[in-house]
Protein backbone atom coordinates (compact mmCIF):
# COMPACT_ATOMS: atom_id res chain seq x y z
CA UNK A 1 0.00 0.00 0.00
CA UNK A 2 2.73 2.47 1.00
CA UNK A 3 4.79 1.73 -2.07
CA UNK A 4 1.91 2.26 -4.49
CA UNK A 5 0.74 5.40 -2.69
CA UNK A 6 4.27 6.76 -2.84
CA UNK A 7 4.32 6.08 -6.57
CA UNK A 8 0.92 7.76 -7.02
CA UNK A 9 2.22 10.87 -5.27
CA UNK A 10 5.24 10.77 -7.56
CA UNK A 11 2.89 10.76 -10.58
CA UNK A 12 1.11 13.84 -9.23
CA UNK A 13 4.39 15.69 -8.79
CA UNK A 14 5.72 14.60 -12.19
CA UNK A 15 2.58 15.83 -13.95
CA UNK A 16 1.98 19.00 -11.97
CA UNK A 17 3.04 21.21 -14.90
CA UNK A 18 0.37 19.40 -16.96
CA UNK A 19 -2.42 20.21 -14.53
CA UNK A 20 -2.24 17.28 -12.09
CA UNK A 21 -2.85 18.18 -8.46
CA UNK A 22 -3.33 16.55 -5.07
CA UNK A 23 -7.05 16.41 -5.94
CA UNK A 24 -6.14 13.22 -7.82
CA UNK A 25 -5.73 11.47 -4.47
CA UNK A 26 -9.50 10.92 -4.35
CA UNK A 27 -9.01 8.44 -7.20
CA UNK A 28 -6.15 6.52 -5.60
CA UNK A 29 -8.03 3.50 -4.24
CA UNK A 30 -9.98 2.99 -7.48
CA UNK A 31 -6.77 3.32 -9.48
CA UNK A 32 -4.95 0.81 -7.26
CA UNK A 33 -7.78 -1.70 -7.59
CA UNK A 34 -7.84 -1.34 -11.38
CA UNK A 35 -4.23 -2.48 -11.58
CA UNK A 36 -5.03 -5.91 -10.13
CA UNK A 37 -4.46 -8.80 -12.59
CA UNK A 38 -8.16 -9.71 -12.74
CA UNK A 39 -9.31 -6.19 -13.67
CA UNK A 40 -10.19 -5.08 -17.20
CA UNK A 41 -12.15 -2.28 -18.79
CA UNK A 42 -14.84 -4.56 -20.26
CA UNK A 43 -15.17 -6.77 -17.18
CA UNK A 44 -15.47 -3.73 -14.92
CA UNK A 45 -17.78 -1.97 -17.41
CA UNK A 46 -15.69 1.17 -17.17
CA UNK A 47 -14.29 3.58 -19.76
CA UNK A 48 -10.53 3.66 -20.16
CA UNK A 49 -10.29 7.44 -19.69
CA UNK A 50 -9.33 9.61 -16.73
CA UNK A 51 -11.32 9.29 -13.53
CA UNK A 52 -12.16 12.98 -13.61
CA UNK A 53 -14.03 12.42 -16.87
CA UNK A 54 -15.67 9.21 -15.63
CA UNK A 55 -17.02 11.20 -12.67
CA UNK A 56 -18.39 13.85 -15.03
CA UNK A 57 -20.14 11.21 -17.13
CA UNK A 58 -21.69 9.56 -14.08
CA UNK A 59 -23.20 12.90 -13.10
CA UNK A 60 -24.43 13.89 -16.56
CA UNK A 61 -25.66 10.73 -18.31
CA UNK A 62 -29.15 9.42 -17.65
CA UNK A 63 -31.92 7.54 -19.44
CA UNK A 64 -32.61 10.54 -21.68
CA UNK A 65 -29.04 10.78 -23.01
CA UNK A 66 -27.92 9.84 -26.53
CA UNK A 67 -24.27 8.82 -26.81
CA UNK A 68 -21.98 8.24 -29.79
CA UNK A 69 -18.56 6.64 -29.42
CA UNK A 70 -15.70 6.12 -31.82
CA UNK A 71 -14.19 2.91 -30.47
CA UNK A 72 -16.04 0.44 -28.26
CA UNK A 73 -15.16 -1.50 -25.11
CA UNK A 74 -15.62 -0.86 -21.42
CA UNK A 75 -17.06 2.54 -22.30
CA UNK A 76 -19.82 0.81 -24.27
CA UNK A 77 -20.78 -1.31 -21.26
CA UNK A 78 -20.71 1.81 -19.09
CA UNK A 79 -22.96 3.79 -21.45
CA UNK A 80 -25.58 1.15 -22.22
CA UNK A 81 -26.35 0.79 -18.51
CA UNK A 82 -27.09 4.50 -18.19
CA UNK A 83 -28.11 6.11 -21.48
CA UNK A 84 -31.19 6.18 -23.67
CA UNK A 85 -29.29 5.29 -26.84
CA UNK A 86 -25.68 4.34 -27.54
CA UNK A 87 -24.15 4.22 -31.02
CA UNK A 88 -20.70 2.66 -31.40
CA UNK A 89 -18.53 2.51 -34.49
CA UNK A 90 -15.57 0.12 -34.42
CA UNK A 91 -12.78 -0.45 -36.95
CA UNK A 92 -11.42 -3.72 -35.52
CA UNK A 93 -13.48 -6.66 -36.79
CA UNK A 94 -12.13 -9.20 -34.30
CA UNK A 95 -12.86 -6.92 -31.37
CA UNK A 96 -16.32 -6.01 -32.73
CA UNK A 97 -17.19 -9.72 -32.94
CA UNK A 98 -16.33 -10.06 -29.25
CA UNK A 99 -18.12 -6.92 -28.10
CA UNK A 100 -21.39 -7.44 -29.99
CA UNK A 101 -22.43 -10.81 -28.49
CA UNK A 102 -21.33 -9.64 -25.05
CA UNK A 103 -23.78 -6.74 -25.16
CA UNK A 104 -26.50 -8.92 -26.67
CA UNK A 105 -26.05 -11.48 -23.90
CA UNK A 106 -26.90 -8.79 -21.37
CA UNK A 107 -30.11 -8.04 -23.31
CA UNK A 108 -29.50 -4.34 -23.81
CA UNK A 109 -31.78 -3.00 -26.52
CA UNK A 110 -30.48 0.56 -26.57
CA UNK A 111 -27.24 -0.17 -28.46
CA UNK A 112 -26.49 0.13 -32.16
CA UNK A 113 -23.08 -1.15 -33.21
CA UNK A 114 -21.40 -0.54 -36.54
CA UNK A 115 -18.27 -2.18 -37.91
CA UNK A 116 -16.46 -0.11 -40.53
CA UNK A 117 -13.25 -1.47 -42.00
CA UNK A 118 -10.63 1.01 -43.18
CA UNK A 119 -10.41 1.49 -46.94
CA UNK A 120 -7.17 0.86 -48.74
CA UNK A 121 -5.50 3.94 -50.17
CA UNK A 122 -4.75 7.46 -49.02
CA UNK A 123 -7.21 10.17 -50.03
CA UNK A 124 -4.36 12.68 -50.21
CA UNK A 125 -0.68 12.06 -50.89
CA UNK A 126 0.95 12.25 -48.50
CA UNK A 127 -1.77 12.27 -45.84
CA UNK A 128 -1.39 14.70 -42.96
CA UNK A 129 -2.53 13.17 -39.69
CA UNK A 130 -3.68 16.54 -38.30
CA UNK A 131 -5.85 17.40 -41.30
CA UNK A 132 -9.42 16.22 -40.70
CA UNK A 133 -10.07 16.04 -44.45
CA UNK A 134 -7.46 13.32 -44.91
CA UNK A 135 -9.16 10.67 -42.70
CA UNK A 136 -5.79 9.16 -41.90
CA UNK A 137 -4.22 7.63 -38.81
CA UNK A 138 -0.61 7.41 -37.69
CA UNK A 139 -1.18 3.92 -36.31
CA UNK A 140 1.37 1.58 -37.90
CA UNK A 141 -1.30 -0.83 -39.17
CA UNK A 142 -3.23 2.08 -40.74
CA UNK A 143 -0.48 3.26 -43.08
CA UNK A 144 -1.85 3.33 -46.62
CA UNK A 145 -5.49 3.22 -45.47
CA UNK A 146 -8.19 5.81 -44.82
CA UNK A 147 -11.06 5.84 -42.34
CA UNK A 148 -13.61 8.02 -44.13
CA UNK A 149 -16.46 5.49 -43.93
CA UNK A 150 -15.72 4.91 -40.26
CA UNK A 151 -15.68 8.61 -39.43
CA UNK A 152 -18.83 9.40 -41.44
CA UNK A 153 -21.12 7.00 -39.55
CA UNK A 154 -22.09 9.90 -37.30
CA UNK A 155 -23.32 11.85 -40.34
CA UNK A 156 -26.37 9.56 -40.49
CA UNK A 157 -27.75 11.35 -37.43
CA UNK A 158 -29.31 14.83 -37.27
CA UNK A 159 -27.41 17.84 -36.00
CA UNK A 160 -27.69 18.43 -32.24
CA UNK A 161 -28.68 14.79 -31.67
CA UNK A 162 -26.08 13.54 -29.18
CA UNK A 163 -25.52 14.54 -25.58
CA UNK A 164 -22.05 12.96 -25.56
CA UNK A 165 -19.55 12.05 -28.26
CA UNK A 166 -16.48 10.10 -27.14
CA UNK A 167 -13.56 10.10 -29.58
CA UNK A 168 -11.27 7.19 -28.74
CA UNK A 169 -10.62 5.38 -32.01
CA UNK A 170 -8.89 5.97 -35.33
CA UNK A 171 -8.53 9.20 -37.35
CA UNK A 172 -9.41 11.32 -34.35
CA UNK A 173 -8.89 14.70 -36.00
CA UNK A 174 -11.52 13.72 -38.58
CA UNK A 175 -13.84 12.32 -35.89
CA UNK A 176 -13.73 15.62 -34.02
CA UNK A 177 -14.55 17.59 -37.16
CA UNK A 178 -17.61 15.48 -37.95
CA UNK A 179 -18.83 15.41 -34.35
CA UNK A 180 -19.10 19.10 -33.58
CA UNK A 181 -22.44 19.78 -35.26
CA UNK A 182 -23.95 16.53 -33.96
CA UNK A 183 -23.66 17.54 -30.30
CA UNK A 184 -26.51 19.32 -28.52
CA UNK A 185 -26.03 22.66 -26.82
CA UNK A 186 -24.74 21.81 -23.38
CA UNK A 187 -23.53 18.44 -24.62
CA UNK A 188 -20.01 17.08 -24.31
CA UNK A 189 -17.22 16.30 -26.77
CA UNK A 190 -14.65 14.00 -25.15
CA UNK A 191 -11.20 13.32 -26.60
CA UNK A 192 -9.00 10.66 -25.06
CA UNK A 193 -5.19 10.80 -25.27
CA UNK A 194 -5.49 14.53 -25.93
CA UNK A 195 -1.84 15.02 -25.07
CA UNK A 196 -1.37 14.32 -28.78
CA UNK A 197 -1.79 17.94 -29.82
CA UNK A 198 -2.14 17.21 -33.53
CA UNK A 199 -5.66 15.89 -32.97
CA UNK A 200 -6.91 19.46 -32.60
CA UNK A 201 -4.16 21.69 -33.96
CA UNK A 202 -6.10 22.54 -37.15
CA UNK A 203 -9.43 22.91 -35.34
CA UNK A 204 -8.61 25.14 -32.38
CA UNK A 205 -10.52 28.15 -33.68
CA UNK A 206 -13.66 26.17 -34.43
CA UNK A 207 -13.52 24.47 -31.05
CA UNK A 208 -13.00 27.76 -29.23
CA UNK A 209 -15.92 29.35 -31.06
CA UNK A 210 -18.42 26.59 -30.38
CA UNK A 211 -17.22 24.92 -27.18
CA UNK A 212 -15.80 25.68 -23.75
CA UNK A 213 -13.19 23.51 -22.05
CA UNK A 214 -14.46 21.67 -18.97
CA UNK A 215 -11.58 19.26 -18.22
CA UNK A 216 -8.08 19.46 -19.68
CA UNK A 217 -5.54 18.00 -17.29
CA UNK A 218 -3.43 14.91 -16.80
CA UNK A 219 -4.79 12.55 -14.21
CA UNK A 220 -5.20 9.00 -13.02
CA UNK A 221 -6.99 6.59 -15.31
CA UNK A 222 -7.87 2.94 -14.69
CA UNK A 223 -5.53 0.20 -15.92
CA UNK A 224 -2.70 2.66 -16.56
CA UNK A 225 0.44 2.96 -14.46
CA UNK A 226 1.02 6.48 -15.76
CA UNK A 227 -1.19 9.56 -15.80
CA UNK A 228 -2.98 10.27 -19.06
CA UNK A 229 -4.98 13.16 -20.48
CA UNK A 230 -8.62 13.24 -21.54
CA UNK A 231 -10.10 16.58 -22.59
CA UNK A 232 -13.78 17.48 -22.33
CA UNK A 233 -15.49 20.37 -24.11
CA UNK A 234 -19.08 21.50 -23.47
CA UNK A 235 -20.98 22.95 -26.43
CA UNK A 236 -21.90 26.59 -25.89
Amino acid sequence: MKTSLRYFLYLIRANRKNGASVAQLKHYLKWKKSLQPDSSSVKDEQPWITYDVIDLLEKNIDNTSNVFEYGGGGSTMFFVKRANKVVTVEHDKEWFQILSPLIESKKYNNWKGSFQLAQKGNLVEPPERANPEHYSSDDEKSVGYNYKNYVCVIDKYPDSYFDVVLVDGRSRASCIAHSMTKIKKGGFLILDNSERAYYVEQQKERLATNFEVVIDNYGASPYSQSFTKTTVWRKK
